[in-house]
């Protein structure tokens, strides 16, 4: 219960006394006019199961001081009162259920005082109880990580909806690095809001032997069969682990359980980051940080063709490459998984592992001193291969690399008039963590893009930068790509000789409607070198309804030693939407620990400013705009019930956050900076 509804509820009380002891002069009944009621002091907007709060509601013109009766709906599973009736300036405690309907991430409850004197007249409020479980998650999910100049990993696992990773199997990579995983097991939490803890045994790997991860993960989505479809996740040990605070996504292996090589059928554009030692050997160099793109085609038997391998790296020449390939790949088995051959560099092998037909997660797993570590590829369905395809506007956020490797990011939005010419647009960049860029509020009026015969196409930027772009079908959505509510949109891979970066479009169809409003899964990465270190953060907010604010939770890597422990804590901030383009928004984001750069046992909180470019109300893109550290992030709404969109989550109150010990460390060299 907060401290004001402490203060306001102890208020109410000592007015009852006071009107008892004829302390006020008048009651309700001495007054003129019709019977009503007020909820003066209505329920939070969210609730953990089980939490209680204080609620008062007054009747005005009662003549006969009757006070009010309590209740609520859905009936026999919305809590309790007490007491259940109440008189003037009298407030009640509501304590909320402790469960809910299976496969709901939250309950609405709807809370209505009734005039016991007039039954025709009351007044109600809303209330969300968090009432997601482990249940929730269960069934096989394929999960990505990309670690970013370090360690990527990509892999499949088995949920038994009671708190069980019943089985798996996975892939890392890194710079000249691969390692099998032949099996994983392991544990999960998942709290009312839909936050919880993902710990995996890596076992029997490759390279290493058995090796712990634990991860810090988000439903945002529950299926009609109450099931949790699409995750964020982020590794969050603070060990020197094979992503070192890899962010990414876990979502349900929709297409099985029977895969087959019949689902990797038709275009698809895909990209990668990580690391390419050999991309300056022959000048000295120890490696690049860099960033990859490129299409190709599958026929769904085993033949690959009509590729383009595009090369973007950071820190030397060649900074930008582009060659044709061709290639073949193996049927998928019992996890989704198999694997892309590519003619790129002399052959270079990729594992995918199949969530939908249309999305792959997948990361290299030979000539890794040439290749891109990890990423996705993404069908490309009936998209258009004219400049009539990207028109409309659109938002978008990218992260990667600077000249000297290290990294940066921005996001930004922008209006395509469907002809080759981009009308409006704005872009905030963050290089200040490095060089000390931070250029804000850059106007992309006056930019080019062309798309011609094919989904792989080309745009510029308000500086100079110049992308490749590769469409997207129309229908898939890239946040969660099991959502039955499409929008396509496009990847990207910046290719001048200043930023090795890769990003993602999605159409904005509204940018004036463009508002935050409910409960986000949040995920924020800083992939930065110390003293910010590498890190990940997920966790969940809610946005106070009729305000700018929000407050969740969330847990992250911060810096630290091998071992060191997984910390949940607060996270709250503003959004302010700018009048000047609709759909950007500037504020603040503050978590405890502070992320990225705070001590990860410590309890100061740190804040940061940010951007965020909202593609409708249901998903964004995030960017720091202070010269802390480059922050980037994404938030996607967390579905509620029907008929519910955009209501409030419950939140956690300070008390109950808590840390949790994690596994045994494991160890791997990372790579040159």
């Amino acid at each position: 219960m907060s401290r004001r509804i402490l203060v306001l509820f102890g208020l109410s009380l000592g007015l009852a006394i006071l009107s008892g002891c004829n302390g006020i002069d008048k009651l309700p009944g001495s007054s003129s006019g019709s019977l009503s009621v007020q909820m003066v002091q209505a329920p939070p907007g969210g609730l953990m199961e089980g939490q209680t709060a204080g609620i008062v509601a007054n009747v005005l013109n009662d003549t006969a001081n009757e006070g009010v009766t309590w209740s609520c709906a859905p009936a026999a599973a919305c809590g309790t009162f007490n007491p259940t009736t109440t008189g003037y300036q009298v407030g009640t405690v509501y304590t909320a259920p402790k469960s809910g309907p299976a496969g709901s991430l939250y309950l609405p409850v709807t809370i209505t005082a009734t005039s016991v004197s007039d039954k025709s007249q009351s007044a109600s409020a809303t209330t969300l109880v968090g009432v997601a479980t482990p249940a929730l998650l269960q069934g096989q999910y394929a999960f990505v990580l990309e670690g970013f100049a370090s360690f990527g990993m990509v892999g499949s696992i088995t949920l038994d909806g009671k708190g069980n990773v019943v089985s798996g199997e996975g892939d890392a990579s890194a710079n000249g690095f691969y390692s099998t995983i032949p099996s994983i097991t392991g544990t999960y939490t998942l709290d009312p809001t839909g936050h919880g803890t993902l710990a995996l045994s890596l076992n029997n790997t490759g390279c290493c032997g058995t090796l712990a991860q634990t991860h810090s993960i988000t439903c945002t989505s529950v299926s009609k069969n109450a099931v949790c479809t699409h995750l964020l996740i982020s590794e969050a040990d603070q060990f020197n682990g094979l992503t070192i605070g890899g962010i990414g996504s876990m979502d349900l292996q929709s297409a099985g359980p029977n895969f087959t090589a019949a689902q990797v059928s038709g275009g698809y554009s895909f990209t990668l980051i990580g690391f390419s030692s050999a991309a300056v050997k022959s000048s000295g160099g120890s490696g690049l940080n860099g960033s990859w793109g490129g299409v190709f085609s599958a026929d769904g038997v085993g033949t690959i063709t009509n590729g383009t391998f595009d090369t973007s790296t950071a820190g030397g020449a060649p900074n930008y490459s582009s060659i044709p390939f061709t290639g073949s790949f193996t049927p998928p088995d019992a996890n989704g998984r198999g694997v892309l051959s590519f003619t790129t560099n002399g052959g270079t092998d990729y594992a995918y592992y199949i969530v939908t037909p249309e999305v792959l997660r997948i990361t290299s797993i030979s000539n890794t001193s040439y290749a891109g570590n990890t990423g996705s590829a993404y069908g490309q369905g009936s998209v258009g291969t004219t400049n009539a395809a990207l028109n409309g506007s659109y938002v978008f956020g990218d992260l990667g690399f600077d000249g000297s490797g290290n990294a940066m990011g921005a996001a930004g939005q922008f209006t395509a008039d469907g002809t080759g010419s981009v009308s409006a647009g704005i872009m905030d960049l963050n290089d200040s963590g490095n060089s000390g860029a931070l250029s804000l509020g850059l106007s992309w009026e006056g930019s080019t893009y062309s798309i011609s015969g094919s989904a792989r196409g080309t745009i510029t930027g308000p500086s100079g930068q110049t992308y490749n772009i590769y469409l997207t079908d129309p229908n898939l959505n890239l946040f969660d790509p099991n959502s039955s509510t499409g929008g396509g949109g496009a990847l990207f891979l910046e290719t001048d000789n200043t930023y090795s970066t890769i990003g993602m479009l999605v159409p904005q169809p509204k940018p004036s409607s463009a508002a935050l409003q409910g409960a986000y899964g949040l995920m924020l990465s800083d992939q930065n070198n110390p003293p910010h270190s590498d890190g990940g953060f997920v966790g969940d907010f809610v946005v106070t309804p009729g305000s700018n604010s929000f407050a969740g939770e969330g847990a992250f890597q911060g810096q630290g030693q091998n071992s060191a422990t997984l910390v949940v804590g607060p996270v709250a901030g503003t959004f302010i939407a700018d009048s000047k383009n609709p759909g950007r928004f500037s504020g603040n984001i503050s978590t405890t620990p502070a992320f990225p750069n705070g001590s990860l046992a410590g309890n100061t909180a740190g804040s940061e400013a940010v951007s965020c470019y909202l593609a409708s109300p249901n998903e964004g893109f995030i960017v720091e705009t202070d010269t802390v550290a480059p922050v980037t992030g994404t938030l996607i709404v967390q579905d509620p019930p029907t008929g519910t969109k955009g209501a409030a989550m419950p939140v956690r109150t300070s008390a109950q956050f808590t840390a949790a010990p994690v596994g045994s460390e494991h160890g791997h060299p990372r790579s040159s900076r």
